[in-house]
């Protein structure tokens, strides 16, 4: 698989209620406000939350349409996160990449580049934590008891996270990656989950972390050229 001239990564949008930018760009791309890129890379935590879970999907309605319409125009690749898993029935024309396939390999002028959520190569504590939420048993037995109650737990899940703080520096964060970096068999790694937006080299690998589109409306679109350039481009008021 090749990441094409014009291809988009977006990570970190936490859409609810509050935070719609990422829809108005999905919505100007559906109604030709915008050109629709020939790719667009959704590096995980899209929503606060979505799942195979019912409230989830009935709050998301919106942004479910018009995604599946968008999947019928262009190439879209979603790595799923912590916020976003179990999706593949929500969005049947769409690439999905559930924790356990990642990192994916695309290739890029020749390179090979990891592209990931983030959240893996973690402890194992934290990786079996991770790996529970996501269980479909564990989430079938948890969905039958919110609909019990009225789905009192999943709006008590998207209310916590309306207000959450996105925008934050993480002072060692280039000692973090290292630690975990040599784990990419790639080129280059592209990851989400951090909200840290920036690039940096680490034992000859290529770093990118998505900025967090929910604070910062900004995403990363290839340039083809002389070089392949990764442009920080700031989403448009649409």
């Amino acid at each position: 698989m090749t990441i094409l001239d014009g291809a988009i990564f977006i990570a970190d949008a936490h859409e609810n209620n509050k935070r719609r930018e990422f829809l108005k760009l999905i919505k100007s791309f559906n109604n030709g406000i915008l050109p629709t890129p020939p790719q667009i890379f959704l590096v995980g935590d899209i929503f606060d939350y979505l799942s195979c879970t019912s409230y989830s999907q009935i709050v998301y309605k919106e942004w479910i349409d018009e995604l599946n319409l968008l999947a019928k125009k262009t190439q879209i690749y979603y790595f799923e996160g912590n916020h976003d898993f179990n999706l593949s029935s929500i969005f049947n024309q769409i690439n999905i990449y559930p924790l356990s396939s990642q990192p994916v390999i695309f290739n890029l002028n020749n390179k090979k580049v990891a592209i990931a959520h983030g959240d893996i190569y973690l402890g194992f504590f934290t990786q079996t934590s991770l790996k529970m939420l996501r269980n479909s048993t564990f989430l079938k037995i948890m969905n039958f008891v919110d609909w019990i109650f009225k789905f009192k737990i999943t709006k008590k899940i998207l209310s916590s996270q309306e207000n959450k703080e996105l925008s934050y520096k993480i002072s060692n964060f280039k000692e973090l990656i290292a630690k975990k970096i040599d784990n990419y068999k790639s080129d280059m790694v592209i990851e989400g989950h951090y909200h840290q937006g920036v690039k940096f080299q680490i034992n000859t690998k290529d770093y990118i972390n998505l900025p967090c589109f929910a604070s910062e409306r900004s995403y990363f679109i290839v340039k083809y050229g002389t070089e392949i350039k990764f442009q920080l481009t700031r989403s448009p008021n649409v």
